[in-house]
């Protein structure tokens, strides 16, 4: 399919066919997972990709980031707020839809460069009426608060009065689509005109009562007059409609635009949420659709001039991966540090919008290289939160800080103790209860971050307060074993959750010593550095010399298990003792076939893991293995992996690069990347997989680009290009340098200083100075 197929209005719009992501024909069994696709988030907000007329099918989703609510729920989670998509057109009251009409044409586009999503229907009603669609969709990155449509009509083979509806819905509710879970996370304030016409909808979360407002008026323009007549605005139940009619023209096109604003209380206070809606759309009217829409479209041209990554040699996987990207950089938030990224972005409902150890480890990783506001940003969401995760800890019956499994706005813990099943049953839930390596990953996330952006401000005061309280956690969650002199975890779960809950899992105590050990180590360089520093942080954490002490016997003695006399480790105590099950068979899309063994058995009594747990470990803290261990567990626990998490493939691919695994390596980039786009999980429907997004450009970045820091902190780049790829040029910032990487395909790798100050580099080997 090709963008020549629409006028010259949306033609010239469209970007280059690497650029798009096209909807072929229509299927009412696809809506769900093309709405998630098709979504469109500017980081305050997402809008999921449904059609403006509206379809039976369809979970009609409008996000604000951290509007949360929990009302009926076991959860907080992200509320869904009154729609303001609905436009339908009506001729001789038959509905100009692509469920009512028979569609001659239909094409569906998302222009990920220019950040809008685009459609051409030709459909034609019961009396062979033919009418053509062409349309637009934004929610603008320069102005957070305007969301626009703009639909080009015409009336192919008649003439005569075509009615308008403009609809702002209230009555959306979460899990729409499932009977058993419905919730009405809102209610309404208000209901009314936005001014002398227009909508104006205002509803308040049922728990908070935070405010939130959203107005709309529509437009209707032929040769750059307005023609809508006969305006008038009605309420119906939680529904505000604006109606208007236009005279058309066989054959002339005329223009109908939606301008949409939307306001929280946490901007502006509820009393003032209507003018400020109002002031915002007519400001919006006055600026045009077209002068927005180039401004938002200014904003995500330098938001792809730093995270963009041009493959040479491998178009279509270039383009998958530019579709992670546009997805995980749309959500981020570059002017809040009160929201952070959920685990489905602003895309879908599942996971409620929670936050998870994905941020850190698969997320922040992009925003602190590409975006370094943004992460910075989500290392503060971490520190507004501690307070919190000191509560949780201190409820726990531990001390320090405990960050919850799942986060919403509170920082309390949002994973339910009880999960309902389908059939109305009930079963006890024990993720938060045993899953405890989030709070190793916030840590771990913080050095990460300092090692990528050189933040000390943020180091020495935040990070050290939020660092040692993680590490005073790990200190009260480990117990002695007298009999055997060592402090053991207990009772944990890691990664792999298929095995739940087990005693001293290998990830979670490795990353328990290391954060120990990191903190140590900090702590001793601030006291003697950065006196000031390390007597405001005693002062505010009661930090004593005793208590590092015993930190300092904990890391040291803390139980690692592996197998006797083999560089094997054992992912957890008594690992190697379960069922010796592998995968033997993979499908059409080279994912693992689950094996005949567990249609008898459960996964937890075997050796077949969900996921990356091991091989995580061996990610994060390669430095502390020897390549013959690496390459000997990677290729033992790859043969154990279902990839029952989309956390995985990417995690598989880059450990594949670093033990030399290179045609794995490329088939996992591969699975990560399409994901979504093939729905090769069959969940696609419930949002785009987040971490996923941030893992494959870890994949390619991380892995076959090789860029790395030494121990010193220096830039490592050592590539290892697939036989596939001709070239790859991506950028990053490197401690306050911007610089443009651009790797062959005989690995060798050129690196440009593009702004900031010289840097040192290592490339294969050698020290060079940008």
């Amino acid at each position: 399919m090709s963008k020549t197929m629409f006028s010259e209005n949306l033609q010239s719009k469209l970007h280059g066919e690497e650029w798009l992501i096209w909807q072929e024909q229509y299927e009412a069994k696809e809506n769900l997972k093309y709405e998630s696709l098709f979504a469109l988030s500017n980081g305050y907000l997402g809008i999921r990709g449904s059609h403006e007329e509206g379809t039976k099918i369809t979970l009609p989703y409008l996000y604000i980031n951290g509007v949360f609510d929990k009302s009926e729920t076991f959860m907080r989670e992200l509320a869904t707020l009154p729609n303001w998509l609905g436009i339908k057109l009506y001729v001789e009251k038959e509905l100009i839809g692509i469920e009512d009409c028979e569609i001659v044409e239909f094409a569906r586009v998302l222009d990920m460069k220019g950040a809008f999503l685009g459609k051409r229907v030709h459909l034609r009603d019961s009396k062979g009426r033919e009418t053509l669609i062409e349309g637009i969709r934004f929610v603008s990155r320069n102005n957070v608060h305007r969301m626009g449509i703009k639909l080009h009509v015409t009336p192919l083979n008649y003439s005569g009065i075509i009615e308008v509806e403009s609809i702002i819905d209230g009555s959306i509710i979460n899990f729409y689509d499932a009977p058993r879970f419905k919730v009405k996370h809102t209610y309404m304030t208000a209901n009314e005109k936005l001014a002398k016409d227009g909508c104006y909808v205002e509803v308040a979360t049922r728990e908070n009562h935070l405010h939130v407002g959203c107005g709309c008026r529509i437009e209707a323009y032929a040769d750059g007059k307005r023609i809508l007549g006969n305006r008038m605005t009605s309420i119906f139940g939680e529904q505000c409609v604006e109606f208007g009619d236009i005279h058309v023209e066989e054959g002339k096109e005329v223009e109908i635009v939606k301008y949409v604003s939307m306001y929280t209380e946490r901007e502006c206070p509820a009393y003032a949420l209507h003018t400020s809606i109002e002031k915002e759309i007519e400001q919006f009217i006055e600026t045009g659709f077209e002068q927005e829409l180039k401004l938002h479209e200014a904003v995500y041209a330098k938001m792809w001039e730093n995270a963009d990554l041009k493959i040479t040699g491998d178009a279509e996987l270039n383009q998958a991966i530019r579709f992670n990207i546009f997805h995980l950089m749309s959500t981020g938030n570059e002017h809040d540090e009160h929201v952070n990224v959920g685990a489905k972005l602003l895309t879908g409902e599942e996971y409620g919008g929670h936050a998870f150890w994905d941020t850190e480890l698969f997320m922040l990783p992009f925003f602190a290289w590409v975006f370094p506001k943004t992460a910075q940003n989500l290392e503060n969401y971490r520190y507004h939160l501690l307070d919190a995760a000191r509560a949780n800890a201190h409820k726990n019956g531990y001390k320090g800080a405990q960050y919850p499994w799942e986060s919403a706005d509170d920082g309390t813990e949002q994973c339910p103790d009880w999960t309902i099943e389908p059939d109305g049953t009930c079963y006890r839930c024990y993720v938060a209860v045993y899953e405890h390596h989030v709070t190793a990953a916030v840590a771990y996330g913080i050095c990460n971050y300092i090692k990528i952006t050189q933040d000390m401000e943020f180091l020495y005061s935040k990070g050290a307060e939020i660092l040692t309280e993680t590490a005073r956690f790990w200190a009260s969650r480990c117990e002695y074993n007298q009999a055997q002199d060592r402090y053991e975890i207990n009772q944990v779960t890691g990664p792999d959750e298929w095995h739940e809950p087990v005693n001293n899992n290998l990830y979670t105590n490795y990353l328990a010593r290391w954060n120990l050990r990191y903190v140590l180590s900090l702590l001793t360089a601030m006291k003697e550095e950065k006196a000031d520093a390390y007597r405001a942080l005693v002062e505010k954490t009661g930090l004593t010399e005793c208590e590092m002490e015993t930190w300092k016997e904990v890391q040291e003695k803390i139980y690692l298990p592996r197998k006797e006399g083999t560089k094997l480790l054992e992912q957890f105590e008594g690992y190697f003792e379960l069922d010796n099950v592998t995968i033997e068979q993979y499908d059409e899309n080279d994912w693992p076939v689950r094996p005949e063994a567990l249609k008898t058995k459960k996964a937890s009594e075997t050796q077949i893991t969900k996921q990356a747990d091991v091989v995580m470990l061996l990610h994060l803290l390669s430095e502390e293995f020897d390549e013959e261990t690496m390459k000997e567990n990677y290729t033992y626990y790859e043969k154990r992996a279902l990839h029952g998490s989309s956390l995985s493939p990417s995690i598989f691919s880059v450990m594949g690069l670093k033990v030399g695994d290179d045609s794995k390596a490329y088939r996992y980039l591969r699975r990560a990347a399409f994901i979504d786009l093939l729905n090769m999980q069959g969940n696609t429907r419930e949002g785009i997989h987040a971490a996923n997004t941030g893992g494959v450009w870890q994949t390619v970045v991380f892995g076959f680009a090789g860029v790395s820091q030494r121990e010193d902190g220096m830039l490592k780049v050592r590539p290892n290009m697939p036989k596939e790829w001709q070239n790859l040029t991506f950028r990053l910032h490197y401690r306050g340098a911007w610089l443009e990487i651009t790797v062959d395909g005989a690995n060798q790798a050129e690196i440009k200083r593009l702004a900031g100050e010289a840097v040192e580099v290592e490339v294969n080997g050698v020290v060079k100075e940008i």
